[in-house]
C-alpha cells in the first residue's frame, strides 16, 4: 500500500503546524501567525504541533487512497499504531485531543493559489467536524471540501513519504523537511539568510549563530532518515548576518565530527572559541558563545573569555563563570555596550522606516500588515542603523 502523501506547495511553504509544544500547550484561548506574503493561521484553542501534524499526515494518506473521499471511516487503534504509537488510553485521549485542534484551525490566503485564479481573499479551514460512536468506537473524521480540494487539484504539488516523516521525530527536522521538499522543486541550490528561515519554520531561536547549530542538527537527522541528501554550508556576510546554502544530492564529508568542535565551525566562531580551555568545550559552551558573538561582536566575546581563564575555578565552574562575565560585562569598564547598542527586552519601544513599535514578551515587533519580525532580524536592524531604540526598558527617551 502506498505511503506517498501528495501535498501542496503552499502547505509545505506556510506552516499548517508549531515547533514549540509547550508554548501551544498554553494558547488555550487561540493563536494567529501571520507571513508577509498574505499568509494567515488562526486557531481557536491550542495550536497543533509534532504529534497532530503525524495525526493529519495518515488521515489524508486515508483520504487519498479511498479516492480523495472528504469522510472517512476508522478507529482510534488503526490510527494511533499506524502513526507509531502504542494503543491506549493516554494516546487515544491525545488523538482526540489533535483532531479538536485541528477543527479549530482556520487558513487565509491572498494572491494565486491552487486553480490559477487571483483571490482576493481566500478561507478555509482543515477539518470540518468528527466523532467517535460511543458503543463501536469508530471514528469518523470530515476534512474540510476546499482544503482537500486544494490538494487533489493542486499542480504545485510535492510527494510526501509518510514513513520518512515518522523516522524523522525531531520537530525541527520534520519542518525543515518540509521547506526544502519545496525549495528543491525547480533547483538544486537553495540560499536564505539564518535569521529569515527562523521566521520561516517558525524558530524561537533569534541569532544566528544559535539558529545554524539547531539547523546542522536537523539536516543531518534528514540525511540519516530520508532519501534526501542535502549538504548545508554557510556563508557570513557580516556580523549578525549568516546565510545557509543547501545543496541537494550533494553528501557531507564523511569525516564530519558528530558534535560540533572548534573546526567545525564558522570562522568567526572558531576564533573565539580556540580561545577557551580544550577540556571546557563542551556543546554547551560553544552555544553560549556563539549566542553572545551575535549579540555583542567578537571582541566582547574575547575580552570576557580571557577574563574567565584568568578568574574562573573548578569551584565556581567554568561555564557558569562565563554566562555571568558575557551577562554581567565583567570585563567591560561599562558592562552591556556594544557600539552603544541596548540588549533587546521587554517593552522597549524602537522606531522602524518612521513608526515606533513596543517589542514584545518575546522579542518581536509586530508591523502594521500583522507581519512579526522576529528578535534576530530587530538586532539586526539595530546594528546597520535601519531601526533606533526611542524608549528603553525604564521609560527613559534616548536621543
Amino acid at each position: 500500500m502506498s505511503e506517498r502523501l501528495k501535498q501542496d506547495m503552499n502547505f509545505l511553504e506556510y506552516p499548517l503546524w508549531f515547533q514549540n509544544s509547550r508554548f501551544a500547550a498554553h494558547q488555550d484561548d487561540g493563536y494567529v501567525w501571520r507571513d508577509r506574503d498574505g499568509y494567515v493561521y488562526r486557531t481557536g484553542y491550542n495550536p497543533p504541533t509534532k504529534t497532530d501534524y503525524v495525526f493529519l499526515c495518515y488521515l489524508l494518506l486515508m483520504s487519498q487512497r479511498a479516492g480523495w473521499q472528504e469522510q472517512i471511516e476508522t478507529t482510534r487503534y488503526e490510527v494511533v499504531k499506524a502513526c507509531g504509537m502504542v494503543p491506549g488510553r493516554g494516546n487515544y485521549d491525545r488523538l482526540k485531543e489533535s483532531l479538536t485542534r485541528w477543527q479549530m484551525v482556520g487558513l487565509e490566503f491572498r494572491g494565486i493559489f491552487y486553480d490559477g485564479n487571483a483571490y482576493e481573499v481566500m478561507q478555509f479551514g482543515v477539518l470540518d467536524d468528527w466523532d467517535i460512536e460511543k458503543k463501536t468506537k469508530r471514528l469518523r473524521v470530515k476534512f474540510n471540501e476546499k482544503w482537500l480540494l486544494c490538494i487533489k487539484e493542486s499542480t504545485f504539488f510535492k510527494f510526501l513519504d509518510f514513513r520518512e516523516i515518522q523516522r524523522l521525530r525531531s520537530a525541527l527536522s520534520i519542518r525543515l523537511y518540509e521547506i526544502l521538499i519545496k525549495a528543491f522543486q525547480v533547483r538544486k541550490v537553495w540560499e536564505i539568510d539564518a535569521v529569515k528561515l527562523a521566521g520561516k519554520i517558525p524558530m524561537a531561536q533569534e541569532y544566528a549563530s544559535d539558529i545554524t547549530l539547531k539547523v546542522r542538527s536537523a539536516v543531518k537527522r534528514i540525511n540519516e532518515h530520508t532519501s534526501l541528501t542535502i549538504l548545508l554550508s554557510v556563508r557570513h556576510r557580516e556580523r549578525g548576518k549568516t546565510v545557509l546554502i543547501f545543496e541537494k544530492n550533494k553528501a557531507p564529508a564523511k569525516t564530519e565530527p558528530q558534535n560540533p568542535t572548534p573546526c567545525a565551525l564558522e570562522p568567526g566562531l572558531n576564533t573565539v572559541v580556540s580561545l577557551v580551555p580544550k577540556e571546557e568545550r563542551t556543546d554547551k559552551t560553544i552555544s553560549l558563545v556563539s549566542r553572545w558573538l551575535d549579540k555583542r561582536g567578537s571582541e566582547y566575546v574575547r575580552r570576557n573569555i580571557e577574563y574567565t581563564n584568568q578568574r574562573s575555578s573548578k569551584q565556581n565552574g567554568y561555564q557558569g563563570y562565563l554566562a555571568n562575565a558575557f551577562e554581567q560585562g565583567w570585563a567591560e569598564d561599562r558592562p552591556h555596550q556594544t557600539n552603544g547598542l541596548p540588549d533587546i527586552e521587554e517593552g522597549m519601544v524602537v522606531e522602524y522606516e518612521g513608526a515606533q513599535y513596543r517589542i514584545d514578551a518575546t522579542g518581536c515587533i509586530f508591523l502594521p500588515d500583522g507581519a512579526c519580525m522576529p528578535p534576530g532580524l530587530v538586532r539586526q536592524k539595530l546594528d546597520m542603523g535601519e531601526c533606533r531604540v526611542v524608549v528603553d526598558t525604564s521609560g527613559q527617551t534616548c536621543s
